[in-house]
């Protein structure tokens, strides 16, 4: 008798431990995916004071510039799982937007590059091909073109939202990362 309740002791504890196991993974991976969420919330939050005076006269083009933003700011800080999933994200809207498949083929390889200088170099032929739409559909505020003629060895363009210049060819670590100039200013007419 002494055995079968000790073994049925034995079962119950190993089913509440395992119970307990099972709820603590879940609650774990659960505030994983809150932690994500909230990150994605803050940055997206962060990109939006940045420009909250520039608009574009399609939705899908505010969402756009947003996320191309973003891009600049994770090259800006050297980090390339940031600017991989934000160009995942770029490619869902540039998809809506319909008019883009220069930009989203660049985009897609953004997202897939796991190379920072390969990645700075992405982004300036990204910047080549989106800043046509950007610059014939602005509505209200004003988006700088700017250009370093040391960026990726024979000089790149790269958008931003301040008179002020931060390299996103350079990182922000480097003496170089002020190096740059506004070569154009689009606003709307």
């Amino acid at each position: 008798m002494k055995t079968i309740n000790l073994t049925t002791i034995l079962v119950v504890i190993f089913t509440i431990s395992v119970s307990i196991s099972n709820y603590a993974q879940q609650n774990h991976n659960h505030s994983k995916i809150k932690t994500i969420y909230a990150k994605r919330s803050m940055m997206e939050g962060d990109i939006m004071q940045q420009s909250p005076n520039i608009q574009f006269n399609d939705s899908n083009l505010n969402k756009a510039y947003m996320h191309y933003i973003m891009i600049n700011t994770a090259l800006t800080k050297s980090n390339i799982q940031k600017v991989k999933m934000i160009s995942e994200r770029l490619i869902v809207i540039l998809n809506n937007y319909g008019k883009a498949s220069e930009s989203i083929a660049i985009a897609s390889k953004l997202a897939e590059s796991s190379d920072l200088k390969g990645q700075r170099k992405l982004f300036a032929e990204l910047t080549i091909s989106i800043a046509p739409f950007f610059k014939e559909s602005i509505t209200k505020g004003k988006v700088y073109k700017n250009f370093c003629p040391m960026a990726n060895g024979n000089g790149a363009y790269w958008l931003s939202n301040s008179k002020n210049i931060v390299n996103p060819y350079m990182g922000e670590k480097s003496p170089m990362s002020s190096c740059g100039s506004i070569k154009d200013t689009y606003k709307s007419i």
